[in-house]
């Protein structure tokens, strides 16, 4: 049960994982009262699969040769040594993406089943516990954010093409075959993390639509608050186990999706840097661009992680919610026996996102982030000054033989 906006905008997330073989097998998303359908996987679609793997790896040979000749580069080791550091993440990022897919495929069929089944199950609770109105503004609220990271993340991409072609040493078939090759593996890294964030939208509205229930239940005085209690208990730890299969199934590809973020917000730091200090020559436009990718960039990964954050906290968040039925004067032995039941439940079972089963992603992991990002890049510069300040070899031998023949 889906708002139409929102299913349009599902609709574009589904058709970026289409179209970079993102997918176990295809799916058809339908919007308001209607269900979502499981295709049958077609031979065709797992040779494109393959095909398009293989050209992205492939892509990889044309960064080499060319890029280390660039002029902004050839003479900066850092930028050396971060190249040679973006290509291996690249290359992680496509290995954990697509590697996940074809080893995991049945268990990602096999999960999307099981959606829909639950979509079909609860769909009865949508419609009789959870008000209409407050639903519908929860889904344009995610219609917007999803709509907002699309837009984010193209726009990313755009101010990056334009700085990569102006970084460009001489325009030629080899150089403009290097940037295609990029921006090629731009449009992967797009396509798989508006995926990731599609796919947050959708338990962000499970667990939200919980949280209406909740209200809905508050309010209500019939007989019938019992059953409806153990169906919103049901839909809350369903979508739970849905979280951590979710989570469990896409680990090592998020790992390096975060760690390309990571990457990616220092690289992008530190070439602002060589800008500011004239280190690298730019116009006034390559100026408005750098800042136009600093700023979106930042955008586009802090809504990734508060949204994460957000569905995190809204699912634990229940068994807060849940003390609200203790100011209610009377209740039936067998709502409090099934609201207890429920809040041992919520407060057995909490959602932890942690990479790797390692570092763990909340508000204070982002605020570590962002400070990481900048100690990374100081110490960059820290080695960029040092370098700097060292002289010169033809520099010495000319000082050099001055003195000697004075």
């Amino acid at each position: 049960m889906l708002h139409p906006k929102l299913g349009r905008a599902m609709n574009l997330v589904y058709f970026h994982a289409l179209v970079f073989a993102l997918l176990g097998t295809t799916l058809r998303i339908r919007s308001w009262r209607r269900t979502v359908r499981l295709e049958k996987l077609s031979w065709k679609y797992l040779l494109y699969s393959v095909f398009l793997s293989s050209t992205l790896f492939l892509n990889i040979y044309f960064l080499f040769p060319k890029a280390i000749l660039d002029g902004y580069i050839k003479s900066n080791i850092i930028l050396q040594g971060n190249f040679f550091m973006m290509t291996g993440l690249r290359v992680m990022a496509l290995l954990g993406c697509y590697g996940t897919i074809w080893v995991k495929r049945k268990e990602i069929i096999g999960l999307y089943e099981d959606a829909i089944d639950y979509w079909k199950k609860h769909r009865s609770l949508l419609r009789a516990q959870v008000d209409r109105n407050d639903l519908k503004e929860l889904q344009l609220s995610l219609a917007q954010k999803i709509l907002t990271q699309i837009l984010v993340s193209y726009a990313t991409t755009m101010f990056s093409t334009v700085i990569q072609y102006q970084l460009l040493g001489v325009v030629n078939k080899f150089s403009l075959m290097a940037l295609a090759a990029r921006i090629s593996h731009f449009f992967h890294f797009v396509a798989f993390k508006v995926a990731f964030y599609g796919v947050l939208i959708l338990l962000e509205n499970q667990f939200g639509v919980v949280h209406l229930a909740l209200d809905g239940l508050h309010n209500r005085k019939d007989k019938k608050r019992v059953s409806a209690l153990r169906c919103i208990a049901s839909m809350h730890w369903e979508t739970f186990q849905l979280a951590r299969r979710i989570f469990a199934l896409c680990d090592i590809a998020n790992a390096a999706l975060f760690t390309n973020m990571f990457m990616t917000t220092v690289n992008i730091l530190y070439h602002a840097v060589q800008f500011s200090n004239e280190t690298i020559k730019s116009s006034i436009w390559g100026m408005l661009f750098g800042n136009g990718l600093i700023i979106f960039n930042f955008w586009g990964t802090m809504m990734m992680m508060n949204m994460l954050d957000k569905v995190v906290t809204s699912c634990n968040n229940v068994g807060q919610h849940l003390k609200q039925f203790s100011d209610l004067p009377r209740v039936s032995k067998s709502f409090q026996k099934e609201l207890d039941i429920f809040t041992m439940e919520v407060r057995r079972n909490r959602l932890v996102y942690k990479i790797c089963g390692l570092v763990e992603l909340d508000k204070p992991a982002c605020l570590s982030y962002i400070g990481s990002v900048l100690t990374q890049v100081i110490i960059l510069m820290q080695f960029d000054l040092r370098q700097n300040n060292q002289p010169h070899e033809h520099t010495y031998l000319t000082q050099l033989s001055r003195n000697t023949s004075e």
